[in-house]
């Protein structure tokens, strides 16, 4: 006897976020006292000791006196939303059909400190193109575990290769796509690197806007291998000659291992401490995810003062933020960076000039097959929010030229 197919439940995002709720974020948003004074006094430190004083006051006031909460709720709501119960876990996903007929099922996938809402600004032109000539997307945006709208993992010991074998699970059994294009970025990417590794029979494309891939004779965990990278200060990796740009990428993920990974040590170590100090505190996300959005961007196509407010209020509201950082923890050990079983299935990379995270596309090349791919001189860690454009643009050139054949 066959087990019953689970059935998805329609959403309603206003029942996940109470007014009562919205009150008391704002109430503890004015109420949370600031320093008067920078950390240190009388000196200006720029982003060198983290998030300045200066920066965290703008998007305060701007969450007190610009933010709304109900056209946050109306642009949410633009979507249809759903819950399945897969595994244990209550997933949370928008399922955004396509205006027309023969549409390409395509899953999007966050990262950390993102969210479905991440993809708001591109659901729109992918799932209803306006040229004839573009292709039209099923487009479905989950929740990871324990972000938004999705319940937490089950049990101890949830990786991430776990969630993409519960994602292909909704994409395949619940909505009924045989095939479909993956895309990814941050813990996005691992999620689609471990469909195309293990799910390659459905997940037949896949595209990603950062990527991690070792250098050449390689076999560490990626962190571990990132740490040697300073030997290789020239433009020979191995037989590899990198190009000036790929180099540039290499120098600025140097600096940001050196001066922005506090953030995993403590989030693979004591999630609990981190997660605990911050879920009930406004101010504290501000501060602790304003940072990212602020340093892992492009300063010319930064996220905008209401993606961020938006996005910590959507954790706030939704008390996730304790269970948003388990992935660093449950992952560390499962050289989840780097999945050493070779893709036949068709990979579309793009590389955004400002992103913290990459690898040269030689690299990638030698575990997928890189058969799309683009640089951008603008743009950063969060493609959906801050060129949406060049992301629906790239995906979609991307599927045209390699779905279906």
């Amino acid at each position: 006897m066959s087990t019953p197919l689970p059935q998805p439940v329609l959403l309603d995002p206003a029942s996940r976020l109470p007014q009562a709720e919205v009150s008391r974020f704002l109430t503890l948003l004015r109420e949370s006292r600031l320093p008067e004074t920078d950390i240190l006094p009388g000196a200006s430190t720029g982003w060198e000791y983290g998030i300045p004083l200066t920066r965290l006051q703008e998007l305060r006031t701007y969450g007190l006196e610009k933010w709304n909460y109900d056209a946050f709720l109306a642009d949410i709501s633009r979507f249809q939303h759903y819950t399945v119960e897969i595994e244990g876990i209550s997933v949370h996903y928008v399922h955004a059909r396509a205006s027309r007929e023969g549409a390409v099922p395509l899953l999007m996938t966050h990262g950390w400190p993102g969210s479905f809402y991440e993809f708001h600004k591109v659901v729109g032109p992918l799932s209803s193109p306006s040229a004839e000539e573009d292709p039209a997307f099923d487009v479905v945006l989950p929740s990871l575990p324990g972000f938004g709208f999705s319940g937490p993992p089950p049990r101890k010991g949830w990786t991430l290769m776990d969630t993409a074998r519960v994602f292909n699970t909704l994409m395949v059994d619940v909505l009924g796509y045989g095939e479909y294009v993956a895309q990814g970025g941050d813990w996005g990417y691992v999620v689609t690197r471990a469909l195309t590794a293990n799910h390659g029979d459905h997940c037949v494309l896949a595209h990603f806007n950062n990527l991690l891939e070792l250098p050449p004779a390689y076999h560490y965990p990626v962190l571990t291998a990132m740490a040697l990278l300073p030997k290789w200060a020239g433009r020979r990796v191995g037989s590899t000659i990198l190009t000036q740009p790929e180099m540039d990428g290499l120098d600025r993920q140097m600096q940001f291992r050196k001066t922005g990974l506090g953030y995993v040590s403590i989030q693979s170590t004591k999630p609990a401490t981190i997660g605990y100090a911050l879920v009930d505190h406004p101010v504290g996300l501000l501060a602790y995810l304003g940072e990212k959005y602020s340093t892992w961007t492009d300063p010319a196509s930064k996220a905008t003062d209401d993606d961020v407010v938006s996005t910590v209020a959507l954790y706030f509201l939704t008390r996730t933020f304790h269970t948003s950082v388990l992935p660093y923890y449950e992952t560390k050990h499962t050289q989840y960076m780097y999945l050493p079983k070779q893709v036949k299935g068709k990979t579309g990379l793009s590389v955004f000039q400002f992103d913290v995270l990459g690898a040269p596309r030689s690299w990638a090349s030698r575990v997928l097959n890189v058969v799309y791919y683009k640089r951008h001189d603008h743009g950063g860690h969060f493609a959906g929010l801050e060129m949406p454009e060049a992301l629906v643009g790239d995906v979609r050139e991307f599927v045209k030229g390699h779905w279906g054949k």
